[in-house]
Formats: C-alpha cells, sequence, structure tokens
C-alpha cells in the first residue's frame, strides 16, 4: 500500500494533519494504536481562539469556560474573564470527531495498530505496522505524542529536562462547591511548594478535575507530587471524592529546535513536536495548528520543492506558532516566589481584576 502520507497518532494534532492532507488531494494513513474512541488525560479546557479558529462538536462540550483565575503564593487572585467564553471538552469524544471529520473527506484510519519500525528506502519511507503489515509514504508525521515511536526511531526522544510529570484527579465535590468553580480554570503557582510546577483547577457540569505538574528538573521523587496534590484537595475542598486519578508526561520547554522539527521528510507536531504551552500545560490549539501546518507544508513542498523544514517553519510562524519559543516569563514564576507575585501583578495590572 502506497500513501502521500501516514500520520503516525491521530490525537487533534494527528487528526487535524489527516483531514487538512485529504482536504489538499494527498493519499493519506492515519495508524491509531488504540480502538476510537479512547480515554485522553486532559483536563480538556479549549480557549476562545480554539473555538475562534475551529468548529468544536457541541456534543464534545462538557461546560463552558468563563474565565481563568491565577493565584499567587500569598492568595493574590488575577481573575481572566474570557469574552467570547471558551469550553471545557471530553477529550475522549472531541478527539473522535476529529478523526472522523478527517474520514469523512477522504482520509484512511487504521486502529488498533502499532509503527514497529520506519526504514528510508530511497525517497520513501517503509512503515512496518503491527497488523496492516508494511506500508510505503512519501512522508511521515510523527502526531504519537510525548514518547513518540517515530522520535525514538530517529534517536530524537525527550530528555528528562525536557519533560513535566503531571498527576489528574477527577473528583466529586458539594453541589455548592462545584457551582464556585464551575466554568472557570484556576492555576496556583507557589514554587516554595512545588518547585518548577504549578496545580490547576477545572469546574465541570458534573465534577472537578484537579491536577499537578512539574518539572522532571525538580522533582526528586513522583510520590512528593502525589502528595502535594493530596495535601492541596483537603485544602480546597470539602470531603472530596475522588472518583478516578491519571498521570501524564508533557513537553515542557517549548517546541524542537527547527533542525529537529523535521527530519527528512518526517514532520513532528502535537506533543511529539513540543507545542504545548509551560505555563498552563495547554496544548489542543497548538497542536491542531501544527498539525494543519505540517500538511500544508508537505503539499507546498510537493507543488514548488524547496526546503520542507523552512516550509513548516514557515507556516507555523503565519499561526503564530513561533511564539511558544519565547515564553520564559511563567518558567520564573514557576520557580521564585517573588517572581510568581510579579507575575501576578502584571496580569492584574493588564486588565485580570
Amino acid at each position: 500500500m502506497r500513501y502521500d502520507v501516514v500520520v503516525v497518532g491521530c490525537g487533534p494534532s494527528g487528526a487535524s494533519a489527516l483531514r487538512r492532507c485529504a482536504e489538499l488531494g494527498l493519499r493519506s494513513l492515519g495508524v491509531e494504536k488504540y480502538k476510537l474512541p479512547r480515554p485522553k488525560p486532559c483536563a480538556g479546557i479549549l480557549y476562545p481562539r480554539v473555538l475562534e479558529d475551529f468548529q468544536v462538536p457541541r456534543e464534545a462540550v462538557l461546560s463552558t469556560l468563563q474565565g481563568i483565575r491565577l493565584i499567587a503564593p500569598s492568595g493574590k487572585q488575577a481573575f481572566i474573564k474570557l469574552d467570547p467564553p471558551g469550553a471545557i471538552v471530553d477529550r475522549q469524544v472531541f478527539d473522535y470527531l476529529l478523526v472522523q471529520e478527517a474520514v469523512k473527506v477522504g482520509a484512511e484510519l487504521v486502529e488498533e495498530a502499532r509503527v514497529r519500525k520506519v526504514e528510508v528506502r530511497g525517497t520513501s519511507y517503509q512503515v512496518y505496522v503491527e497488523g496492516l503489515g508494511v506500508v510505503e509514504a512519501k512522508f511521515l508525521v510523527a502526531a504519537d505524542g510525548v514518547y513518540s515511536t517515530i522520535a525514538r526511531s530517529l534517536n530524537l526522544p525527550w530528555r528528562k529536562e525536557d519533560l513535566a510529570l503531571t498527576m489528574q484527579t477527577y473528583v466529586r465535590v458539594s453541589e455548592e462547591a462545584r457551582r464556585s468553580v464551575e466554568g472557570i480554570f484556576e492555576v496556583y503557582y507557589d514554587p516554595s511548594k512545588i518547585l518548577g510546577g504549578w496545580i490547576w483547577v477545572a469546574g465541570r457540569a458534573r465534577d472537578v478535575l484537579v491536577g499537578i505538574g512539574s518539572s522532571l528538573n525538580y522533582l526528586n521523587h513522583p510520590l512528593k507530587l502525589k502528595q502535594r496534590l493530596t495535601s492541596f484537595l483537603k485544602h480546597r475542598f470539602k470531603e472530596p471524592k475522588v472518583l478516578k486519578e491519571e498521570a501524564y508526561m508533557l513537553p515542557f520547554k517549548g517546541p524542537r529546535k527547527d533542525s529537529q522539527l523535521v527530519k527528512g521528510k518526517t514532520i513532528f507536531v502535537g506533543d511529539a513536536g513540543g507545542f504545548v504551552r509551560s505555563d498552563t500545560g495547554e496544548g489542543v490549539y497548538y497542536a491542531m495548528h501544527s498539525g494543519l501546518a505540517a500538511a500544508e507544508a508537505i503539499y507546498d513542498y510537493l507543488a514548488q520543492g524547496g526546503s520542507l523544514k523552512d516550509l513548516y517553519v514557515k507556516k507555523l510562524d503565519e499561526r503564530g506558532m513561533l511564539q511558544l519559543y519565547g515564553l520564559t516569563e511563567v518558567h520564573e514564576a514557576l520557580l521564585s516566589v517573588e517572581e510568581a507575585e510579579a507575575f501576578i501583578d502584571r496580569v492584574r495590572k493588564l486588565g485580570g481584576a
């Protein structure tokens, strides 16, 4: 089987790349290792710009996101009202519907299939897919997350210092407590208790998500993160009932260097490419735009030649993705109580109540 593009991983970045490739007339295959729909550890926060740039299916929306509350170590707060509002989505439903949109416009999809090996054969790739066999592709889009098989095959795994460990709990609280945070995304910065990390609370329609994240650089043992999350829960809510717990890694230092975003005819997108905000862990917006940029770069390369890397970087720049390289202020706020307080003060002066 021969394809113009094989997309490995079908989360928001992969699904977006897959759909755009199909729309541009490229024969495309999405390879997803899980049966869809599948659970996805994530707070599901979509800021207004996601809703402005993309069509978000109503059936995926759990709650409207009305605002963001940032809390300093002293308890000082900055509240940012979102107008228009954003959304809190069920990632299992959201991701599945994105993939279905790609299939509707002509992309092919194989589920419960893992890429075991990739070899270069002339100007193409031989992709060994478990359960499917060998697939030939002119281009690869690596959308297979922080543990990217494609990255490892190219000797480009994330380094420890590039990653953050995050833990998230789904909790049931009193109706009064739930309503007090419904539609609000709270982010707590306190380096005296979580050096290089943050805590978040997302109020949804039926439950509350409470999570914690910390750079592996400053985390001696995962158990400390778990203990801190448990302590926070007890102080933040009265008698919270934990329904489910999950943990996952996030790339924490911004996108890969230009030289690592594209290797040969392989393009990295989403978490595999490092397209995540370091201050809040937001990734869906950047994932979807990076997927579209990858598809369009491939199309332009086939049409006009040139440098695939330069075309991809240009497409990313046009979509405002390169700003992620410059987000250093919040890193400082995660490492110093004084900087965290100053950061909240700056947000308040800019209009955060």
